[in-house]
Parts: C-alpha cells; structure tokens; sequence
C-alpha cells in the first residue's frame, strides 16, 4: 500500500508531531514493503524521493506570529500531488484547508473504481491551544486589571469563537473513514468536538534506544556550569502560549536557594523575547535554541534531574516519555493527557497555572528524584515503543481497506 500524510507541523523546529510522522516513515521503509509521501508546507516548491519515500514542499506563506509553521492555502496544489502519487491511505494531521483535496481525491479514487480512505489524526486541539486559549490571555492582559465586566465579556467571545472551531474540526473529522487519537482524553476530548463513532486511541511511542538514563553525561551539565550535586530542571519543546513556559520561570524564581537548582529552557516559538527578559536577571535559567541533532538533545535530556512542563492542554505529550524514559521524575499540571503520562510515582501533578504548587512539586521531585527517577523509567520500558503504535496503527488501516475493498 502507499501512506500519505498531510500536515502543517513538519519544519525545522517541529516537534511530537515531526518525531512522529519521521518514526513512522522509518518504520514503513524497514518494517514493511508500504510506501510513504508526505506532503508539508515550505518556503519553495520541491520533490525529494529517497528509496520507497517521498516528501513534496509545496510553497506556502508562514502563519502569523508563528514563523517557522507554515500554512496550505491552494487546495488545488495538494490535489494535484495527490493524483499524481495516488495513495491508498490518506492520513490528516491538519484540518484547515488540506482535507477538502483528501476529500475531492477520495471522490475521484470512487469514481474511478478505486479505494481510497482518508485517516484523520487529533493531535492538536485546535479550539483550545489556538483560539480560547490565547484569545483569554490577551483578554486578560488587555483589560484584567482594568474591568471585571469586560474581562467576562472577553472570555464569553473567546468561547463562542472556540466552539466555531470544534464546529469545523468536527465536520472535518465526521468525513473521515477512521479516526485516531494518542490518548483517551483526547478522544473524549474529539468526541466533544461533535464526533461520533468509532475514535482509535493509538499511543505515541519512544526510541528507547535514543532515549535512556545512561546517556548521562557530566561534561554537558558543565558546559552550562552546573555542578554535578547542582539540581538541573529541564524543559524541551515550543516556546508558545499554549505550552505556558513562562510558569516555570515563576517557579523557579520562588524555589529554596539551598537546592542550587538551575532550569534549561530547549525550543523555538513566539515567547522566546519574553523568555529572554524574564530569564535576565536570574543566573540559573538558560533560554536556549531548539536541539536539532536528536542524539545530543537526548544526552541533554538525560544528564538533567526533573523534567518540568507546565502547558495544560497537550494531546498526548511525546516530550514526557522521553523525559521518562531518559530517567526523570516529571513535574507538570493536573490537565490534558499529562494526567495520563504522569502516573502517581513517576512525579508530581498540580494545579494550572500556580507557580506557588509548581514550586512545591519541584521541591518534592527533587527530594524524591531516586525513587521517582526508577518508577518513571519502569512505566515507559512497559508501555511504549514506535514498534507497538505503528504495528497498531497499519494493522486498523490494513483491516479497514479490506473491509473497503469487499464493499
């Protein structure tokens, strides 16, 4: 069979979603005789073919305030790649304007007596991380300290644009032949959307190779000028409203200056000025680039103590698990699929938003880090590997072609 994926999250400083679509790729080409194309905005039009895999860039503008995401705004071009390479398996990780050329080539495939299924993949709730969400921030830092009224009024906009959006994203997902998430929050959260019918939980998973405790190393704590008796907190991933890294620079801020904790701040996003400012005056926190090299991101990773993350509306959370399987307790808030990666043992949830609580759970994790550092890498070896999600997922959409295929 030959796989296609669509999305906007595939660029330099992509994250989950891009160590996901790469896994996959690298599994379909050494586990299987599949094919794969993967269809991405860029800044040019471009085709590169590498054995059995294919990648079109289709020239696309940057999203605003987003830069380096980009977005599909000529359906047309994505049809037109679509009749070109021909997929049985169509799979949306975006549903803005690519799934209307899934839809047409579906229709098309029909026509002419071919099978086709379109596949569409929840990894980002878009009504809360890119509407209500950053909408209520800039209500509240606008007009919060000025009018309560107003502030309410601002919210009340907030949630009638969010629930346009679930409007759209539903009907997208409704068209779609089978439907995924990575955890069961998600496909509750999905099925709030207005879908119905069956929604496929498939995990993400973990190159545990990559990522484990043993690729601690002393000389990189060093060359940040972190002791090894120091306490070293770490977050990777975007710098962006929805992620909240700001809280954990509060937090920090508020922890026993005996701990001698440091915090490392890995990404790229539209908060990294404010990041910079806050991250100033306080010796102990580095704002640093997004790791492009995988192989030093996970040694980085490894030679911390606690991974820390504060965003409350995370899908699944791919930088938790390789935190956990890297050997870290993991502080985060009581919200999203984080209540499902950070079971009791492996670290500490609190509540959103709360510096304070935050801080308090460091505090713990730092005290308990042995113990949690043992029982976070346990629950990760058992429950996660890319083997185990892909095999999952190629063997929903092998069972729903043939049932296709005698229809």
């Amino acid at each position: 069979m030959k796989f296609c994926d669509i999305t906007l999250s595939y660029n330099e400083a992509s994250g989950g979603i891009r160590t996901y679509l790469d896994e996959k790729r690298k599994h379909l080409r050494d586990q299987t005789d599949h094919e794969h194309v993967l269809i991405v905005p860029a800044g040019t039009d471009e085709v590169i073919h590498e054995d059995r895999l294919t990648i079109y860039h289709v020239a696309s503008p940057y999203i605003p305030g987003n830069a380096p995401y980009r977005l599909f705004w000529k359906p047309g071009v994505i049809s037109e790649i679509l009749s070109e390479c021909q997929p049985d398996i169509i799979e949306l990780g975006s549903c803005y304007v690519s799934p209307w050329a899934a839809f047409q080539y579906r229709k098309q495939c029909i026509k002419q007596q071919r099978k086709c299924l379109v596949g569409g993949y929840f990894h980002t709730d878009a009504a809360r991380v890119l509407v209500e969400a950053p909408f209520q921030r800039q209500v509240s830092a606008a007009v919060g300290d000025w009018s309560e009224t107003l502030e309410s009024l601002g919210y009340q906009l907030a949630s009638f644009l969010s629930i346009g959006v679930e409007s759209y994203v539903g009907s997208t997902f409704k068209r779609c032949d089978m439907k995924f998430a990575a955890s069961t929050q998600q496909a509750q959260r999905l099925q709030e959307y207005g879908v119905t019918g069956k929604i496929h939980v498939v995990p993400l998973g973990i190159d545990l190779q990559r990522f484990q405790p043993s690729h601690r190393n002393d000389h990189i704590r060093q060359q940040y000028g972190i002791q090894l008796d120091d306490n070293l907190l770490i977050y990777g991933g975007r710098l962006a409203n929805e992620k909240n890294v700001p809280l954990l620079i509060e937090a920090y801020k508020k922890l026993p200056a005996d701990l001698n904790a440091h915090l490392l701040i890995l990404g790229e996003g539209p908060l990294r000025d404010e990041l910079q400012t806050m991250a100033a005056e306080l010796s102990g926190v580095k704002i640093l680039p997004y790791e492009c090299d995988p192989e030093r991101y996970a040694a980085i990773l490894a030679s911390a103590d606690v991974y820390v993350t504060a965003g409350p509306l995370e899908t699944f959370g791919l930088s938790v698990i390789e935190a956990q399987a890297s050997g870290l307790p993991v502080v985060g808030v009581d919200a999203g699929a984080l209540r499902e990666r950070i079971p009791e043992g492996t670290g500490y949830l609190g509540p959103d938003d709360d510096a304070n609580a935050f801080a308090e759970n460091i505090r713990k994790a730092i005290h308990h880090q042995k113990e949690l550092s043992e029982q976070a890498y346990s629950h990760v070896v058992s429950q996660y590997s890319w083997r185990k999600t892909f095999d999952q997922l190629i063997q929903i959409y092998e069972k729903e072609i043939r049932l296709a295929e005698k229809n």
